[in-house]
């Protein structure tokens, strides 16, 4: 499990430890709710002083799966201090959060992370990085749910302080968490989607962990082979502007799974990797050729020299011209 310190500056508080409120009810406010024999489906927007977005929550059967859809203006740190007995699958597609867990390193989650885990109390804070995209699929089990289905003496399951919780996103539950985006069926047909869902995602989880060290060892050595395939193919052609999901698709892997582990490994995004190959050649250029500004724009896959000079100066501080000057006058 990936667990860092982080400082909780600039950031707006929310304390709930002596409410039963669920976490977000203090920054946003219920603006539908859907209601039928077999589910409740309620949707909550943001309100406007913490950010934008909203908050989807479908509840059936000691069942709520919950979708955030975010951009929050500031942190956000929410407390709270609850006795509860269910199991949650966490799966943050983009963004970034921090759960702190009182006598406990921090758990820090980014792009792509997952985890399940037994959670019988909670105190501690959880923060959700703002002025960023962050996008979060949450299904919380009851223990009821899981006995009468017969799991809960099959289950070994993580709690939130133990070691090796957090997982990437594997590209056939990434297949599950998109299928929730294009539901489109209604009442029963609804409940028995959702239901055959929320057993699938469970059984690849536990799976999942119970390979864990394995699967961590060969993903490792695949993944690192084709993050090598991925640096080489931007370095030999720079005046390509890949997207990060073309290069995982060509690859075979998950694009956030690929963006964090391609940072992970070379300390960049796949964005900022490509820029910084782009203006390091820019720069041998404009120091050992006489080409003209427009001509190696379009060599490192600029469409004109106005969108290089902007590029360029954003990463160098100064524009193309004054670079080359600069230089030639030491």
């Amino acid at each position: 499990m990936v667990k860092k310190r982080r400082s909780f500056t600039d950031t707006q508080r929310v304390d709930l430890s002596g409410s039963k409120e669920k976490l977000y009810s203090e920054i946003a406010d219920c603006i539908k709710v859907d209601k039928d024999d077999v589910l409740e489906h309620k949707v909550y927007r943001i309100k406007e002083r913490y950010g934008q977005g909203t908050i989807d929550e479908i509840e059936f059967e000691d069942v709520i799966i919950t979708t955030l859809f975010l951009r929050l203006k500031a942190d956000v740190v929410l407390k709270q201090k609850l006795m509860v007995d269910f199991v949650q699958l966490a799966f943050l597609i983009e963004g970034e959060r921090v759960v702190s867990v009182a006598n406990c390193e921090d758990i820090f989650l980014a792009n792509g992370d997952s985890y399940m885990a037994n959670i019988k109390s909670f105190h501690g804070t959880s923060k959700i990085t703002g002025n960023k995209t962050y996008k979060e699929i949450k299904v919380r089990l009851s223990a009821a749910f899981l006995s009468k289905h017969g799991f809960i003496n099959g289950l070994k399951l993580k709690g939130l302080v133990d070691d090796n919780l957090v997982m990437p996103i594997t590209n056939e539950m990434m297949a599950i968490l998109e299928s929730f985006e294009k539901l489109n069926y209604e009442g029963t047909a609804r409940l028995i989607f959702l239901k055959a869902k929320v057993f699938e995602m469970l059984a690849i989880q536990v799976s999942n962990y119970k390979n864990e060290h394995h699967k961590n060892t060969l993903q490792n050595k695949h993944s690192i082979k084709k993050l090598l395939c991925i640096q080489k193919r931007i370095n030999e052609n720079l005046g390509v502007n890949y997207s990060v999901a073309d290069l995982a698709k060509e690859v075979g892997m998950n694009k956030t799974v690929l963006n964090r582990e391609f940072l992970r490994i070379f300390g960049l995004t796949v964005h900022e990797y490509s820029i910084n190959k782009k203006i390091e050649k820019a720069k041998y250029l404009l120091l050992n050729t006489d080409m003209p500004i427009y001509e190696i724009a379009e060599l490192i896959g600029y469409k004109n020299a106005t969108h290089f000079s902007a590029a360029f100066k954003r990463q160098e501080g100064t524009t193309p011209k004054k670079f080359k000057t600069s230089v030639s006058l030491l």
